[in-house]
């Protein structure tokens, strides 16, 4: 018959069973996906061969790096938000007093420049004028009120560079600090209101040689300190190099 099929044997020599096309009459009693003949899978392969993953590959284990060990060796207490060493309370101090010695500052050249904008309180707008008593309009009057600007100028530069520099962890500004509160001592040719910034910086260079802010510039200096990395230079021939292909 035409549409008639059958099964096969296991042939003799142990060959393996063959599958064959399955009839209507067969393929209706099968798997929608495909039937099976002698338990081969004719047709689409059954749920036993997809999706099955070897047992060797399930036993497997994903390999992973261990946890880095904590700086334990290192007594540097670093910040969780900049990496760098930890701030202590009096630095932070020092650099708020040094911020005050600015906003001072400015608050007196502020005042200063007010009066000496009036030809009334010119002349006792600071020291330096009363000193020289000049006419409003003349060139000595300039000349004095550019002084006294200067004068400003330096008080604020001095006591914004001592709180840069103190966060930044610079050790040297712990001298520096005393340097400018020397170059604040201009502000006697000014106004009252000019020395009184001298204060809050004064605070602010005595906390600088506490003990927690001397550790911490320590640390700072280790935090920046790299040792050069030198690559020993082995097979280097000097000299003049023999030519492309030849020996």
């Amino acid at each position: 018959m035409a549409n008639a099929m059958t099964r096969s044997s296991v042939g003799q020599g142990g060959d393996p069973p063959v599958p064959h096309a399955v009839g209507p009459e067969e393929g209706a009693s099968g798997d929608a996906g495909g039937g099976t003949v002698d338990g081969v899978v004719s047709g689409v392969p059954g749920d036993a061969e997809v999706g099955t993953v070897p047992a060797v590959l399930n036993d497997v284990e994903v390999a992973t790096l261990p946890a880095l060990p904590p700086d334990a060796a290192s007594p540097r207490r670093l910040s969780h938000r900049t990496g760098e060493p930890r701030r202590p309370g009096i630095l932070i101090a020092a650099i708020v007093a040094a911020w005050t010695s600015v906003a001072v500052t400015i608050v007196a050249f502020a005042w200063w420049w007010w009066n000496a904008a009036h030809i009334t309180t010119f002349p006792t707008s600071a020291r330096l004028v009363a000193w020289f008593n000049p006419d409003p309009v003349s060139a000595t009057a300039i000349i004095l009120v550019i002084a006294v600007g200067l004068v400003a100028l330096l008080m604020v530069a001095a006591a914004g560079a001592v709180a840069y520099n103190a966060w930044a962890g610079h050790r040297w500004i712990r001298v520096g600090a005393l340097v400018c509160l020397a170059v604040t001592a201009t502000s006697y040719l000014a106004t009252w209101w000019f020395t009184a910034a001298m204060c809050p910086l004064a605070v602010a260079a005595v906390l600088l040689w506490f003990p927690p802010a001397k550790r911490f510039f320590a640390d700072m200096d280790d935090y920046h300190h790299v040792e050069p990395v030198v690559v020993p230079s082995v097979g280097v021939r000097y000299g003049p190099q023999p030519l492309i292909g030849r020996r």
